[in-house]
């Protein structure tokens, strides 16, 4: 087990229904950043800036992220995933359907945050912050590379907030409610799931106070 407390944590969720079982106890820290990686990057940059406010030891994404398809269901269902390290690959970029400068920082690692969790209820993967959901199967080409780099969730908002969070020079890390496989039924599947699978999530956390 890590020495960080969940005391010291600033818990970021894209809307409050990810938080607000959280965000009801006062020994917690929470910030609902906004959904996509722009807007989860903008509001936690602002809240950091801020020098009234309150500054975390550490900063966890806390949400939902879907699975891609290369890791078996079986190995997922149930649990929850935690990562720290963030890739910002775009599904038509990988398809080569679309053009990125090079320039660009594609990745971000943490590899000396130490999570407060352990168990076998949790799973971990490196996480695709992607700017939108995927709801096509992935091509041969894009799964050769997702696979490849180990990435196991997509999640909307990671990599926003990595980016701010190696800015700042915070350790960063998420913890996902993991609700449904990446591809064309996702976005159903994670409507179906998404409210259940929150509150899974954030009653596992407060048992760690």
């Amino acid at each position: 087990m890590s020495d960080l407390k969940i005391q010291d944590i600033l818990f970021c969720a894209a809307f409050a229904g990810e938080i607000d079982k959280l965000k009801s106890d006062p020994r917690i820290h929470t910030l609902e950043a906004g959904i996509g990686e722009l807007e989860a990057a903008i509001n936690l940059q602002k809240y950091l800036s801020d020098p009234s406010t309150w500054k975390p030891k550490a900063i966890l994404g806390i949400g939902s992220a879907g699975v891609y398809n290369w890791i078996p269901r079986k190995e997922w269902e149930g649990k929850f995933g935690i990562s720290k390290v963030f890739a910002n690959y775009q599904i038509a970029f990988l398809d080569k359907k679309i053009r990125l400068p090079e320039s660009m920082t594609f990745k971000y690692e943490f590899p000396d945050l130490q999570f407060p969790f352990d168990g076998n209820d949790f799973v971990e993967s490196a996480t695709n912050g992607t700017g939108s959901v995927t709801l096509e199967d992935l091509s041969p080409r894009a799964l050769e590379r997702i696979k490849g780099e180990s990435l196991g969730f997509e999640n909307m908002e990671a990599f926003g907030l990595a980016k701010v969070c190696n800015l700042f020079n915070i350790p960063f890390g998420t913890i996902f409610a993991l609700t449904n496989k990446v591809g064309p039924k996702g976005s159903e599947e994670w409507k179906l799931s998404w409210r259940k699978h929150s509150d899974r999530l954030q009653e596992k956390i407060l048992s760690y106070l």
